[in-house]
């Protein structure tokens, strides 16, 4: 290893000739200042970049004397003198290079792709060197054409390449059992295949274009992983380093003859010069031979340039077709007529039939004859409008009974100059998605055992009425059902037989509901307790009143008539109480629903009773609060406690800031009481407000602590301070205030938010989005989940709500749950953070169904930040 003195930042570079050579002050000030620096320190001196050098020809190797060669070395090396650079270089494989770069040990590290990953570990220059993509490679005797052809098979990959975490990736989700060969570079994985020690390697096309023909290998069709190529730098490097590369990178790429295109010229073949005519022959014609030589010349140049540009079109169509089978989605063209013109390997397989039995087709040959209706006038439509749509379609194959449905993006194509314009339609199918959305819908909103709605369901419903405008004037009643003494039927008869009485309870709920009112929603909220939520039973109380009553009778009727195998007697006791609008609350609606119901209970069951207004003294305790949290704020009152973000390998990734409330009186409040209030009063605006300065000024502190300046914020908005319409502009200029990294704040939202106003709030998310802020979906699952704004809003993380995480290891269906939202998030490309985690068993379950970002008390509980670290 070579050994220097390492440079601090700011100083690794001294000013050019051209800088010091301007006049005779700046000289005598220049000579002044560099008898300066030779007084300085050693470590002040020196110029050298260390730059790590690992063996990946043609775009970068080491030669016998250590110089940098290859396509991206040669080009540091022209910069470099360029900049008046001293480069120093070191050999090491791919992955301890990775290493090396992220612990300081070197500078710079070429030819390194970006990902989202290693921009967390290396600074990145803005400017691509070059670009590439990655091809498998196989032996002649092989024909692997698709990724589910890898099954079984041993593929060389380099340890730590993006090629490796794709291919992982990909072959995870369609589980496609793979052995992977980890090499240390491509010519060990080359070399792998050739002497049977793997089936296929994975390779950039610069090397394998280079080198595959001398192994007896050729490519596959399986195309993946465009990157960028730059030059990785450790953060402890200058940013003027970068800055200068992309300088001079922007100025070569201006200049066909820089010696940016001299080197991507020089490891290339090119095409040798047509013949000369020979110059003798010039002496020996007259001037008429010349002009007919010139002729002949210029003919066969001419027809050698069509042989060159038929054959690169030729290339062209078969990578294009390549790329385009290889796509994940159904690309086809049009003619103006609307028959098929072109069809990729996805449409042949949708259709059963090989691609030339589709051309010159219509939709009529496929889809049933609704279907191609409807298609035909979209396809219209569009050609006729002249301008990109995208649309939902819902078609139906002939030959199938199963309706798919897909999201289809439709645009006119010339592909003439003069002709009418054909249709290109890509095609992504849903079908799937849907019902998996659907199961996980009917999974967490509706019971296992009777199928009636559970109690999110419930609450949904009655938050819709709870939060009706004010001029809404009609009554509305809660009913809680409890079934007198069920325990003792499950003790005598077991809890078969009592889950049979409770189905047959819900059967007679809802038809004896359906006989006497529409506008009725039942729903079982626990083991024999049943909800049912009574809308528009007029204006005046005590028709209200009257209708419940009649209602609440009718189901103890219907309940007392049931009967199980040994004739026991059934009866069940009614809770009611009348509500109207937003006087209540969801909670005080239920709360007094309950109240009364221990009346009934208490009256010998088998009875209903009304909620009595002279028990509800919580109303003048909650007013009381009210007025306490006016004051809070200029009490100091309030406080942020942050509880840590822990990823898969049990490093901290990032904070959640929660909101907390201690009152000289009452000690601790719960959010939960709090801030529903604060949003009722309007007092979510400034303590919002006040949360996320908070939140921005603590990320301006750790930018310049290296230990933490990774670290992530996340901070719940509420739909009333998100809906503000400054909001945007007072986040933009406290961002601007406090210096915060963008980048790491992330805002957590709800699915109650993205569904009011939908494209407001999109509008809104994008704008925050354009300055870096990412966003979360918390409590996701719990709420009405689309699939439709998970792809049109530019989320970043879903959290799992920790109702789903408390009982993930008793109840099949929250784990069902759990499972079905993690492969979710995994095919948009969105993280899972896991909310509740309490215990290691419920830990390792996460992480072993791909869960890789957890919270929790297990991790840590919320502590204030200066307490945060020394606890964890």
């Amino acid at each position: 290893m070579i050994s220097r003195t390492r440079k601090p930042l700011g100083v690794r570079f001294s000013p050019t000739e051209s800088e010091a050579r301007c006049s005779p002050l700046r000289w005598l000030t220049g000579a002044m200042l560099v008898s300066m620096w030779l007084w300085a320190p050693s470590s002040l001196a020196s110029e050298a970049l260390l730059v790590g050098v690992y063996h990946n020809p043609p775009k970068l190797f080491a030669d016998n004397q250590g110089q940098l060669r290859g396509v991206l070395g040669e080009l540091l090396e022209a910069i470099a003198e360029e900049q008046q650079w001293h480069l120093e270089s070191l050999s090491c494989e791919f992955s301890h290079c990775l290493t090396l770069l992220e612990q300081g040990e070197i500078d710079l590290l070429p030819d390194v792709a970006w990902s989202e990953e290693r921009a967390q570990r290396f600074a990145f220059h803005k400017e691509p060197v070059m670009h590439s993509w990655s091809l498998l490679y196989q032996r002649e005797e092989m024909s692997v054409e698709a990724i589910l052809d890898l099954a079984q098979m041993r593929v060389a990959v380099v340890e730590n390449a993006i090629q490796q975490q794709y291919l992982a990736a990909v072959t995870e989700r369609f589980s496609v059992p793979v052995t992977w060969v980890l090499v240390n570079s491509f010519s060990e994985g080359f070399e792998a295949v050739a002497s049977d020690e793997a089936d296929l390697v994975a390779s950039n096309h610069l090397y394998g274009d280079w080198r595959a023909r001398e192994y007896g290998l050729r490519e596959t069709p399986i195309i993946f992983q465009p990157a960028q190529l730059f030059y990785a730098a450790s953060y402890q490097v200058s940013d003027s380093v970068l800055e200068r590369i992309d300088t001079t990178l922007r100025a070569w790429k201006q200049d066909s003859n820089s010696v940016y295109f001299d080197t991507l010229r020089a490891w290339r073949v090119s095409t040798p010069p047509p013949p000369l005519v020979p110059l003798w022959l010039w002496w020996g014609v007259g001037l008429l031979t010349l002009f007919l030589m010139l002729a002949l010349g210029c003919n066969v140049l001419l027809k050698r340039r069509v042989v060159a540009n038929r054959e690169q079109l030729v290339t062209h169509e078969a990578l294009l077709a390549t790329i385009l089978d290889s796509v994940d989605a159904h690309i086809y063209i049009k003619s103006p007529s609307l028959k098929y013109r072109f069809v990729n390997r996805q449409v042949s397989e949708l259709f059963g039939l090989p691609a030339e039995k589709i051309i010159g087709q219509c939709d009529e040959a496929f889809f049933d004859a609704a279907s191609a209706a409807e298609m035909h006038q979209v396809d219209r439509q569009v050609l006729a409008s002249g301008k990109k749509t995208t649309l939902e379609e819902h078609s139906l194959l002939k030959g199938e009974e199963r309706v798919r449905t897909f999201l289809s993006i439709k645009m006119p194509l010339v592909m003439r100059k003069g002709e009418a314009p054909c249709l290109c339609g890509i095609s992504t199918e849903l079908t799937e998605y849907l019902e998996m959305q659907s199961r996980t819908h009917h999974l967490a909103f509706y019971d296992a055992l009777t199928g009636l709605p559970n109690r999110r369901l419930l609450m949904d419903s009655l938050a819709l009425v709870t939060e009706q405008d004010d001029d809404v004037s009609t009554f509305s009643a809660v009913l809680i059902i409890d079934l007198d003494n069920f325990r003792l039927i499950n003790d005598i008869q077991g809890h078969e037989s009592g889950d049979q009485l409770l189905i047959n309870v819900a059967v007679q709920l809802q038809e004896s509901l359906y006989k006497v009112i529409q506008e009725a929603t039942v729903a079982r909220v626990s083991s024999d307790e049943f909800v049912v939520l009574l809308n528009a039973l007029g204006e005046e109380p005590e028709v209200a009143g009257l209708s419940a009553e009649r209602v609440a009778c009718q189901l103890l009727e219907a309940v007392s008539q049931l009967h199980n195998d040994r004739s026991l007697p059934i009866s069940a006791s009614i809770g009611i109480t009348l509500f109207k609008g937003t006087e209540h609350s969801m909670n005080s609606v239920l709360q007094q629903a309950d109240i009364a119901l221990q009346q009934a209970k208490a009256a010998g069951g088998n009875n209903l009773c009304f909620f009595n207004r002279d028990m509800q003294t919580s109303v003048l305790e909650r007013a009381s609060l009210e007025g306490d949290l006016n004051q809070a704020m200029a009490r100091n009152e309030l406080a942020l406690h942050y509880q840590v973000q822990v990823d898969h390998r049990s490093v901290t990734v990032g904070v959640e800031a929660l909101l907390r409330w201690y009152h000289p009186q009452r000690g601790w409040v719960s959010p939960g009481t709090f801030i529903p209030l604060a949003e009722e009063n309007g007092l979510i605006l400034p303590i919002g407000y006040w949360v996320l300065k908070s939140a921005c000024e603590q990320l301006a502190k750790w930018a310049f602590q290296p230990a933490y300046s990774s670290l992530t914020i996340s901070v719940n908005v509420s739909s009333v301070q998100f809906q503000h319409p400054e909001f945007v502009r007072d986040l933009e200029a406290l961002l601007a205030e406090t210096q915060a990294p963008p980048n790491r704040l992330i805002l957590e939202v709800t699915e109650s938010l993205l569904m009011r106003e939908p494209t407001r709030v999109r509008n809104t998310m994008l704008k925050l989005r354009a300055q870096g802020i990412r966003f979360a979906l918390d409590d996701f699952g719990t709420g009405y989940s689309s699939l439709s704004y998970l792809k049109r809003l530019p989320l970043d993380e879903l959290k799992v709500d920790q109702s789903f995480i408390r009982e993930l290891l008793t109840d099949k269906t929250d784990a069902a749950i759990v499972d079905t939202t993690i492969l979710l998030a995994a095919s948009l490309g969105l993280t899972v953070v896991a909310e509740g985690v309490e215990k290691k068993e419920q830990l390792e379950w996460l992480r072993g169904h791909g869960c890789y970002r957890y919270q929790g008390y297990l991790l840590g509980r919320p502590t204030p930040i200066e307490y945060l670290f020394e606890a964890y």
